[in-house]
């Protein structure tokens, strides 16, 4: 049922086939999920140099839903290395608050997901550059990394050839006996799903100056405090975490962690290190 969704969104129309010119553009279709139906935005950014078939990047904002900076963020990287950037916008008045977004509605029947408007919004994508869909890379910053590795977590990401899940401000463990979301248990997800999530191309990037437990927006409570305290360090006990049921599954583990010294929580600070783990493949 969830790849079926998944191509069915797909196949909705809701853009004209109208190629975009280079440099940076703001496009809108029909989103059936959140809150209730309405026009989603995307933004874009296309390199001169950039030809249907080439590298795409899916960027994922925090959550001020800011996708035209993050979009900006991401142009001097775009230019140099050639790729495509898709940043579709989560706003607060159709998808509101932790549940439409950072949890992609996921205690939600299946067809009301929002996970699934990622993939409608890089259809839309496609459909305004006159061009084929092609498997894309994603990277998702704060909230956008909740959404990132829930995403990967309960919907198998299948058209995603790498994923960056960067500076979350806290996970989904990889526990059946934690209910969602701070658990797999009682949702959607199944071992199965989890089993092939933990062998895909997945790096957990974390700003090592991303240490304040007083972060205005960082979720203090005992469910989040067992993570730890800090992104930096619910980051990598998450990692660690998923590398132990891997392991104990005799799972060849796909992910891999990795920190950016001299930044805190800064979306502008890890796009670097992400657009080169991003760019590899």
């Amino acid at each position: 049922m969830r790849r079926r969704a998944i191509l069915a969104g797909l196949m909705t129309p809701g853009l004209a086939r109208a190629a975009l010119p280079a440099g940076r553009s703001r496009i809108t279709f029909e989103e059936p999920s959140g809150v209730a139906p309405g026009m989603m935005a995307a933004f874009l950014y296309r390199p001169a140099a950039w030809q249907a078939g080439g590298k795409v990047v899916v960027v994922l904002h925090g959550l001020r839903r800011d996708a035209g900076n993050y979009r900006d963020a991401w142009i001097p990287l775009a230019e140099a290395r050639g790729f495509l950037v898709v940043c579709p916008e989560f706003s607060a008045a159709q998808f509101p608050g932790d549940r439409y977004y950072n949890f992609g509605n996921a205690r939600a029947p299946e067809a009301a997901w929002t996970f699934f408007a990622l993939d409608r919004a890089v259809a839309a994508a496609f459909r305004a550059l006159d061009a084929p869909p092609t498997p894309f890379a994603l990277y998702g910053h704060s909230a956008g990394a909740q959404f990132v590795h829930r995403y990967l977590l309960l919907t198998g990401a299948p058209r995603a050839s790498r994923l960056v899940s960067a500076n979350a401000g806290w996970y989904t463990w990889p526990d059946f006996g934690i209910a969602f979301p701070f658990g797999l248990g009682d949702c959607a997800a199944t071992e199965a799903g989890l089993r092939a999530a933990l062998t895909r191309p997945v790096t957990i990037l974390l700003g090592e100056e991303d240490t304040n437990p007083h972060h205005p927006a960082l979720r203090r409570d005992p469910q989040a405090d067992r993570q730890g305290v800090t992104r930096f360090a619910r980051g990598q006990a998450f990692f660690a975490a998923a590398r132990e049921v891997a392991a104990r599954d005799g799972l060849p583990f796909g992910w891999t962690l990795r920190t950016v010294p001299g930044v805190g929580h800064s979306n502008s600070g890890m796009a670097p290190s992400a657009a080169e783990i991003l760019a590899s493949g």
